[in-house]
């Protein structure tokens, strides 16, 4: 009779135990049912972020181990101004326990993302630190850091972490290293450090040719030590291998040639450029401006005339032409460029209409077939 009782009472509390993990099976599920966060993020990707941020409140008052929902509420926050409110949400995740890498790295990115945005550049730098420190291989991490380096213009910095992004990227080429060590060379030449920034910025063109920002300063720098001859040279390389960039260095240029009393040097370093680059303006005009003051009017206007007829969208090539047969009393000329004006103010006109342009009466009923 005991053994029976003994087994009605092990019955009778297996039942209350199996009663006790069903319900909680149940709460657990329930508070876990994913349409409310389904809901949330289809709301974000239609723009709805109103919306989203109610669903997301829903899902965490419900379910507050769903990590990503305190993150999307934390990132509407921050889109909408309030980063100070975002960093509260997002730094109270990490007095969590039991929190995976994932989670730690999500956190750490946008707790990140609410100091860039508050300007607290320092602690943001920090969090992507302790974030390399958990993956020294997060690629995003790297590149907001970059991005905050190069808005502090700390330009070493800069430069080693393009590097590791470079090598992240399996990349072997040092183009993309160019500009930061010309920014590198750059900021010594701020500091009148000439010489020491021309080592930097000759490396930043050896690693890529076509940086025409290093050609410029290398030419300033010569410049500045009155070294008219070298600076005339850098900014002739820079014309011969890029161009289409040579408006950064013609005035420059013709500058300092007048200086040495090698004006007419600059018809050289013009067909130069129209060599490779026959439409460019800047040297087309610059070639005509020379002709016009050494008084050859008709080669000048053989340039200007290629120049806008290159150039029909620009106004300064038949502005020069005009100013030309101003200057030589033909009116015969100008009177013909007055009328290439007249049809591209027409042709302008036209093009800013629609093209289903129909009049008032067109869309009265009887009125356009004539009924």
């Amino acid at each position: 009779m005991d053994t029976i009782i003994i087994i009605f009472l092990l019955a009778v509390i297996a039942l209350m135990l199996m009663y006790m993990y069903y319900d909680r099976y149940k709460k657990v599920k329930k508070g876990k049912d994913p349409r409310a966060y389904i809901e949330g993020l289809r709301a974000l990707l239609d723009g709805r972020d109103e919306w989203a941020f109610s669903r997301f409140r829903d899902v965490v008052a419900e379910d507050s181990s769903n990590i990503d929902a305190y993150l999307r509420i934390g990132g509407i926050l921050r889109k909408y101004g309030k980063p100070d409110k975002a960093l509260q949400v997002h730094r109270d995740l990490t007095l969590r326990h039991g929190l995976t890498t994932a989670d730690k790295k999500s956190i750490l990115r946008a707790i990140a993302e609410d100091y860039f945005d508050l300007d607290d550049l320092t602690s943001a730098t920090s969090t992507l630190q302790e974030l390399l420190a958990l993956d020294s291989n997060d690629r995003p991490a790297y590149e907001k850091l970059l991005e905050i380096q190069l808005k502090s213009s700390e330009w070493d910095k800069a430069y080693a972490t393009k590097e590791k992004l470079i090598k992240l990227g399996h990349d072997h080429s040092k183009k993309g290293l160019a500009i930061f060590k010309y920014y590198q060379g750059k900021a010594l030449y701020d500091k009148k450090s000439f010489h020491k920034a021309r080592l930097l910025i000759k490396e930043a063109i050896g690693m890529d040719p076509a940086c025409a920002p290093a050609y410029v300063t290398l030419g300033d720098s010569y410049i500045m030590e009155n070294r008219l001859e070298d600076a005339v040279a850098a900014w002739r390389n820079m014309v011969r291998v890029v161009p289409d960039e040579s408006y950064r260095v013609l005035n420059r240029i013709k500058k300092a040639l007048f200086d040495l009393g090698c004006f007419g040097d600059i018809s050289a370093v013009c067909d130069d450029i129209l060599e490779v680059s026959p439409s460019n303006l800047d040297a087309r005009l610059a070639l005509a401006d020379y002709h016009m003051k050494k008084g050859e009017n008709s080669t000048a206007a053989e340039h200007l005339q290629k120049a806008v007829d290159s150039h029909p969208d620009y106004s300064l090539p038949l502005l020069e032409l005009a100013r030309l047969y101003l200057a030589t009393g033909n009116q015969e000329k100008l009177l013909e460029l007055m009328e290439i004006v007249k049809n591209r103010r027409d042709t302008a006109e036209q093009s800013l209409r629609p093209d289903n342009e129909i009049s008032e009466t067109a869309s009265i009923p009887g009125i356009a077939s004539g009924r």
